[in-house]
C-alpha cells in the first residue's frame, strides 16, 4: 500500500475512533433499545464488527493499538481528579464500611474462582484481577489492569462483553425485586441521610466546558509522563503494572486540589473510555471470543455470584442496612453511573451522594485491588 493511501486511511481511523463515541452517546440518548445497551457496548460493536468485516491490509493497526494504549491513562486522573475523597470520608462512615465489605467479598470471590476455575482458560488469573478491578471500581480498571497485564486484547473485548450481558441481567433484578429480597434479610434503613440537594458541591470552573478538558487532559498527560519517567528511572523499563498505579497515585493526589476538582473532568475521562472501547474491539479476533466465551461467562457468573453473596452475608453479620447495602453493592459493582437509577428504584434519593462517593473511591482502589489479586493467582 503507497505511503499516501496509508495516510489517508490512517486519518479516517483516528477521526473514526476520537468521533463514533460522540455518535453512540447521541443514539444511547436518542433511542430507546441504544439506550439499553449503552455507549460502551455501542463502541465495542462498532469496533469489532469493523476490525472483523475489514480486509486486515486496511487496519492501521499500530495506530489503533497506540490510541488503546494510552487512551485508558488519560482517562483515569481524568476520572479520579473530579472526586472529593476526604468529603466522601467525613460523610459517608457507614456507607464506606458497607463499601469495605464488599470490595472483600470480591477479594475473596475472585482469588477463590481463580483457584477453583483457573484452568478453564489460560489467562484465567488476569481475568480474575480485570473482575476484581471492575467489580471494586468499574469497566475503566477492568481495561486498564488488562493493558496493564498485557492481556491478548481479544480476552478483554470477551469479558467486557461478557459483563454487559451478565451484569445486565443482575442489574434488571436491583432495579425491579432486589429491596424486596434482601430486606428479607438485611435489616431496615433508619437513618436518614443527606440528600443530593444537601451536597456543598461547588460549581464547575472555568465556565468553557473544552477549557476545562484541555487542562484535565494536560493533568492526565503530565501525570502519564511522570509515572513513564519514574518507572524508567526504578526499573530501567516501562513496567505497565507500576504505570498504572502511577496514574491511579497521581489522579488521587490531584483530587485534594479544590481548583482540579472545579474542572469537572469526569465526562472527559468517560468519553476517552469510549474511545478505548472501539480501539479495543478493532483489535478483538472473532473467533477468538466465540471460542472461549463459555468458559469466561462461567468464571465471570462465578464471580460476581460469590462476590454478591459473600457481601450479603457480611451484610447481615454487621447489621448494615437494606438500602445502604443496596447502593454500595451498586456502587462497587457497576460504578457510579447506575448508582441514580437504582437509587430510585428502591425509593430512597437520600443515598445517591453515599452511592456516587463511594463508586468514584471504587475507581481509585480498583487497579490496585485488582493487580493484587493479580499476584496472589500468579504465585
Amino acid at each position: 500500500m503507497s505511503d499516501p493511501i496509508y495516510i489517508l486511511l490512517s486519518l479516517v481511523f483516528v477521526v473514526f475512533l476520537f468521533g463514533f463515541p460522540a455518535i453512540a452517546e447521541h443514539l444511547a440518548k436518542r433511542f430507546h433499545w441504544f439506550g439499553i445497551l449503552g455507549p460502551v457496548v455501542l463502541c465495542y460493536i462498532a469496533g469489532i464488527l469493523l476490525g472483523n468485516l475489514l480486509p486486515e491490509s486496511l487496519l492501521p493497526k499500530k495506530i489503533i493499538e497506540t490510541v488503546s494504549e494510552i487512551s485508558i491513562p488519560i482517562a483515569i486522573p481524568l476520572l479520579l481528579g473530579s472526586s472529593d475523597f476526604l468529603k466522601g470520608i467525613r460523610e459517608a462512615k457507614p456507607a464506606l464500611f458497607s463499601f469495605f465489605l464488599s470490595c472483600l467479598s470480591v477479594s475473596i470471590a475472585s482469588i477463590a474462582v481463580g483457584l477453583s476455575l483457573g484452568y478453564l482458560h489460560p489467562e484465567s488469573s488476569k481475568i480474575q484481577g480485570m473482575l476484581a478491578g471492575l467489580y471494586t471500581g468499574g469497566t475503566p480498571n477492568l481495561n486498564a489492569i488488562g493493558l496493564a497485564l498485557d492481556t491478548n486484547r481479544s480476552t478483554i473485548a470477551l469479558v467486557n462483553t461478557a459483563d454487559v450481558i451478565t451484569g445486565g441481567a443482575y442489574l434488571l433484578f436491583l432495579l425491579s425485586f432486589a429491596k424486596s429480597v434482601y430486606s428479607v434479610f438485611l435489616k431496615r434503613e433508619e437513618e436518614i441521610v443527606p440528600s443530593p440537594d444537601e451536597d456543598s458541591s461547588v460549581d464547575a470552573f472555568p465556565k468553557s466546558a473544552v477549557l476545562r478538558g484541555f487542562l484535565g487532559i494536560v493533568l492526565a498527560v503530565f501525570g502519564f509522563a511522570l509515572s513513564i519517567g519514574v518507572s524508567l528511572g526504578i526499573f530501567g523499563a516501562m513496567s505497565a503494572p507500576f504505570i498504572l498505579l502511577g496514574i491511579s497515585t497521581w489522579g488521587i493526589g490531584i483530587s485534594f486540589s479544590k481548583k482540579v476538582r472545579n474542572l469537572n473532568t469526569y465526562p472527559v475521562g468517560y468519553y476517552f473510555i469510549l474511545i478505548f472501547s472501539v480501539a479495543i474491539g478493532f483489535l478483538a479476533d472473532l473467533r477468538a471470543l466465540v471460542e472461549h466465551a463459555p468458559n469466561v461467562f462461567l468464571i465471570l457468573i462465578a464471580t460476581l455470584s460469590g462476590s454478591i453473596l459473600l457481601h450479603l452475608l457480611f451484610g447481615i453479620i454487621f447489621k448494615i442496612p437494606v438500602d445502604t447495602w443496596i447502593i454500595t453493592s451498586v456502587s462497587s459493582l457497576y460504578g457510579p453511573a447506575f448508582v441514580p437509577s437504582v437509587a430510585a428504584a428502591i425509593g430512597n434519593r437520600g443515598v445517591l451522594v453515599l452511592g456516587i462517593l463511594t463508586g468514584l473511591i471504587g475507581y481509585a482502589l480498583g487497579n490496585y485491588l485488582g493487580l493484587a489479586v493479580y499476584w496472589v493467582l500468579s504465585r
